[in-house]
């Protein structure tokens, strides 16, 4: 079973987002206070994003002011997006931009959208409504794969978290209007949380930013062992029955067995891009 946002603390139990955010933060971060204008799940639903924004950028997936993650913002058909101009390592939870499934600003900013760049997001929203968040990049290991004749191999443990949930798209030019609408769904199915645009970039995604961005990190270090191995000589393949044991076992958790919370490494992040630049909270 697929685990959710609503499983991310041990013991497996239900919780808001308050709590979501405690665990993440610990007691390293102190967690801003709610705008008196806005309400407590979307300001922490910005704190996340924010945050995932600027690792993003910390791991140099960026493409100066291009691309998006989106996120829901919760109990809504609305999301949050980042404003067409700034560089990630701009972004702030105050500064993201809450928008409708059109792309239409339903938040005060001197900031445009880009809506051209949002058509693929708002159409896997709409398709997939349990991936709350997308994350599109043009990072280089990935397009490199993008590029090639080949799908994805899983050849790491990690790794193993792709094996049958990658979709496969064929490049067709910017996307400026929805016309390639059905062929990204129909691409990403019922079951895939990873999407490879041919000789385009990568999107992940997942219930919420936590569970895309791992998923995008996973897929990017696969990537790169992928391309080295390819070049290096004949490929030791891992048996399906492996890759289905392993995925499993990412997917439902036990492989983070004992972590204080589902994905460990991401309130070590967070602490990280704190330590660097705390405007993220701003």
């Amino acid at each position: 079973m697929q685990a959710s946002t609503e499983t991310y603390l041990r013991p497996i139990i239900m919780i808001n987002l308050r709590q979501k955010t405690e665990a993440v933060f610990a007691d390293a971060i102190s967690i801003p206070p709610t705008p008196s204008d806005m309400d407590e799940n979307e300001w922490l639903t910005r704190l996340e994003l924010a945050a995932c924004y600027r690792l993003v950028d910390h791991f140099g997936w960026t493409s100066v002011v291009y691309n998006h993650i989106t996120l829901r913002v919760p109990g809504t058909n609305e999301f949050l997006i980042n404003p067409f101009g700034l560089r990630y390592d701009e972004i702030s939870a105050s500064n993201l931009i809450r928008v409708d499934v059109d792309g239409n600003k339903k938040s005060e900013s001197k900031w445009p959208v880009n809506k051209a760049g949002y058509l693929i997001h708002s159409t896997l929203h709409q398709a997939r409504e349990d991936l709350h968040c997308i994350i599109h990049t043009h990072e280089p290991v990935s397009q490199a794969l993008c590029a090639l004749q080949s799908q994805v191999i899983p050849l790491t443990q990690e790794g193993c978290q792709l094996y049958e949930r990658v979709g496969y798209h064929d490049f067709e030019g910017i996307v400026l209007d929805g016309s390639e609408g059905p062929r990204l769904v129909e691409a990403i199915g019922p079951d895939a949380h990873t999407l490879l645009l041919r000789n385009h970039g990568l999107i992940t995604a997942g219930p919420d930013a936590i569970w895309a961005f791992v998923r995008h990190l996973a897929f990017i270090r696969n990537a790169e062992v992928q391309l080295a191995a390819m070049a290096s000589g004949k490929l030791n393949l891992i048996p399906n029955e492996i890759m289905v044991k392993t995925r499993e076992q990412f997917e439902g958790g036990s492989a983070q067995a004992n972590a204080l919370v589902r994905h460990p490494e991401w309130p070590a992040l967070v602490r990280l891009i704190d330590q660097i630049d705390p405007t993220w909270k701003s």
